[in-house]
């Protein structure tokens, strides 16, 4: 009798703790991953912007017309790799928020299945082996105070 109201009271604010703590670490996960993304994106951009202007400068500083021409390419080609590495992380970024919205629809499900009723249950049967009405023995602070 006690366990199945435990199981009432409990079961559901057990469910309830265990999703908030798995929303917020999965909030935490995918903060971390959106952060190393955005470094990495900054640091690559960074670096091919930067080849991209020592390009065009060589071209500026180029003795030869056909050494401007050469430089000039040279610039173009790493300003179409900085956007192609652009697209690719605004893509990257897409999929992540789609891993996201998935693993929350995941976890909202596992929870929705989560067997507490069940395992409250068993730790009821338990006790109640251990202890076949025996008063409940604290231990710890709380015994002290006793």
């Amino acid at each position: 009798m006690f366990s199945k109201l435990l199981i009432g009271l409990l079961g559901p604010l057990l469910k309830a703790l265990v999703g908030k703590v798995l929303d917020e670490f999965s909030d935490w996960l995918f903060e971390r991953l959106r952060e190393m993304l955005r470094r990495r994106r900054t640091t690559n951009l960074g670096e091919l912007e930067a080849r991209a202007a020592q390009a065009d400068e060589r071209a500026r500083r180029a003795g030869s017309a056909d050494e401007a021409r050469e430089q000039e390419a040279v610039a173009r080609v790493w300003c179409e790799v900085a956007e192609m590495f652009r697209r690719e992380n605004e893509a990257l970024k897409a999929e992540l928020e789609g891993v996201r919205r998935g693993a929350g629809r995941r976890a909202r499900q596992a929870m929705a299945t989560l067997p507490i009723g069940q395992v409250v249950e068993s730790v009821g049967k338990a006790s109640e082996r251990e202890g076949a009405g025996s008063p409940l023995q604290l231990d710890g602070p709380a015994a002290e105070r006793e």
